[in-house]
């Protein structure tokens, strides 16, 4: 077992949530019992798409001792089984950053899916969030067996890594295998370069494709490459 964490550092909107999403949904057909903890708080949008809406009790109510762990960990329905999720809600961060121990609180809350859940692994799925100074969130980096970096074609999104990337190395966790995800041909095969430097690892492209959202969203889209992609990154290095 081994608390799995998909994060970009400072960047957002590169993908974090959809690949949580497909991780979710692609689990139980593997059988493997998986738990996701949404720490997208304030834009809680893994959390909204498998549950369709916030929940009263969500990762915050038990940081601050407003819910039990077990109130918490919410079932979400797949067709070929269920994933369990610790969902966030709006407003969550202002909650845990004026109460609670928060680190403690994550620790017992990932002991309890292990021990008494039963599952096979924990993704927690990062906000843009920059180390050091998100203490927060560099806490609950600082919990994790392993690290997988998602990036785009932008020089923020490359920056945001480098930092992700030299701050993780320093707390001696284990990178895996970086994507570029909405991956665009046309702008060059230098990004690859770039980012598998940072990362001492060729990354894995996600090529652009506007049917993965609708694909995560609904399952009716057209099974794309994009789609194909996703599925084989997260298969063969995140579910592995």
């Amino acid at each position: 077992m081994s608390v799995r964490c998909i994060a970009s550092g400072q960047k957002g909107g590169v993908g974090k949530s959809t690949l949580t999403i497909l991780t979710t949904k692609a689990a139980p057909a593997l059988g493997i019992k998986l738990a996701v903890i949404d720490l997208a708080m304030g834009n809680p949008s893994t959390s909204l798409n498998l549950l369709g809406g916030v929940p009263r009790h969500t990762l915050a109510t038990y940081v601050i001792n407003a819910s039990k762990v077990s109130e918490v960990i919410h079932i979400v329905s797949t067709e070929h089984g269920p994933a369990y999720l610790v969902p966030s809600g709006h407003g969550d961060l202002a909650l845990i950053n004026e109460y609670g121990d928060f680190k403690d609180k994550l620790d017992s809350l990932i002991k309890y899916l292990i021990d008494r859940v039963g599952v096979d692994n924990v993704i927690v799925d990062f906000p843009s969030f920059e180390p050091n100074l998100d203490h927060v969130f560099t806490e609950a980096l600082s919990m994790c067996d392993i690290v997988y970096p998602v990036g785009i074609q932008d020089l923020g999104s490359v920056i945001a890594l480098r930092n992700l990337l030299h701050f993780v190395k320093r707390l001696s966790i284990n990178v895996g295998r970086p994507v570029i995800n909405m991956f665009r041909e046309s702008l060059g095969r230098q990004w690859i370069a770039a980012v598998g430097k940072l990362a001492s690892s060729e990354p894995v492209v996600v090529h652009y494709d506007p049917w993965v959202i609708r694909w995560v969203h609904d399952g009716n889209g057209k099974y794309g490459i994009g789609v194909k992609e996703a599925l084989m990154y997260l298969i063969k290095e995140v579910l592995s």
